[in-house]
């Protein structure tokens, strides 16, 4: 019933509701407040009968849609045929790794088709198709991903290429052999590896470049970087000029400046920076060392008689 038809009688209930009194008043003389109570009273009689005109319309509609459908007959589902798929390899997205897939295959003939001589494996066939259409695009070290999104596809009821069956699948798993998961793994952590070792050398190299192209291009350059880290040694940086200078010319492969140069042998060392020194000590204790003139002194101790490194006699006669 369309709503038209639905609304028209009560909308003549409420009509004759709200005529009724005005035409009743014009016709009796009656004052205006009689008129307006006796008329909400008829409107609230029709709403009353308009609720029940309309709940009586549905219940009507429900008992005859309840007879429509005790009258149809229930179509049954056809039957079907299965086969358990125990372990099947399918592609993935990486080569020489492949997934393990193993699944029910369900089909069923379609009707007005002839039949195929190997039904199962027409239905086996359809379903390999379909899972290897998800599964290559999957990686092996995402498997229950790609599992998921088998079992979505495969479990969608479709017909093969031929249209002589509908094929589905239930029960998929999909898995990876142990041994390729274990060189996944050891590819994963390699990979990994590989990634910080190349930032590492990026890294490396960019701090070569920043030094041998903008900080040590000359002495200058060089100071002004070593005053900006280290702002309060004002004194230690001057005093490093002819290092830096040395440094500066063995990076650009040139010579060192005349005044820089004269300067390499009495400059100080690097103990003004908290590093030690060690030129005072070894030149002493050089000088402590005993000389070729004094053959009274050997420059190292006579050998151990309990080890049998004892000097030998000159003379090899007396000895005897």
């Amino acid at each position: 019933m369309d709503s038209a038809a639905r609304w028209r009688a009560p909308a003549v209930i409420l009509g004759v509701a709200a005529l009724a009194p005005l035409a009743a008043g014009l016709a009796l003389g009656w004052a205006n407040w009689v008129t307006v109570p006796v008329m909400l009273v008829a409107l609230a009689v029709a709403g009353l009968v308009v609720k029940q005109v309309l709940f009586y319309r549905e219940q009507r509609e429900l008992r005859a849609e309840a007879a429509r459908e005790r009258a149809t007959p229930k179509v049954e589902q056809a039957p079907h045929a299965e086969h358990h798929v125990p372990a099947i390899p399918v592609d993935s997205a990486e080569p020489y790794y492949r997934f393990i897939l193993t699944c029910t295959v369900c089909w069923q003939p379609s009707a007005g088709l002839p039949q195929h001589g190997n039904l199962r494996g027409l239905a086996v066939h359809s379903i390999l198709e379909r899972a290897r259409a998800v599964t290559v695009t999957g990686s092996p070290t995402e498997a229950e991903v790609v599992q998921t999104r088998l079992a979505a596809e495969l479990g969608a009821m479709a017909q093969d290429r031929s249209g002589q069956i509908i094929t589905w699948a239930e029960n998929v798993g999909l898995t990876v052999p142990e041994e390729d998961a274990r060189r996944l793994d050891r590819l994963t952590q390699l990979r990994k590896e590989k990634q910080v070792r190349h930032h590492e050398q990026e890294l490396e190299q960019r701090t070569r470049a920043y030094l041998a192209d903008e900080i040590l291009v000359d002495p200058g350059t060089a100071v002004v970087w070593w005053l900006a880290r280290h702002p309060e040694q004002v004194r230690e940086a001057a005093d490093l000029i002819p290092a830096f200078a040395k440094i500066s010319a063995a990076v650009t492969k040139t010579e060192i400046a005349p005044h820089h140069a004269e300067r390499l042998d009495d400059r100080p060392t690097l103990s003004a920076v908290n590093w030690p020194r060690l030129n005072t000590p070894v030149d002493e204790e050089r000088k402590a060392l005993p000389t070729a003139d004094a053959p009274e002194q050997p420059l190292w101790p006579r050998g151990n008689r309990d080890h049998g490194d004892y000097d030998e006699p000159e003379d090899s006669t007396s000895a005897r």
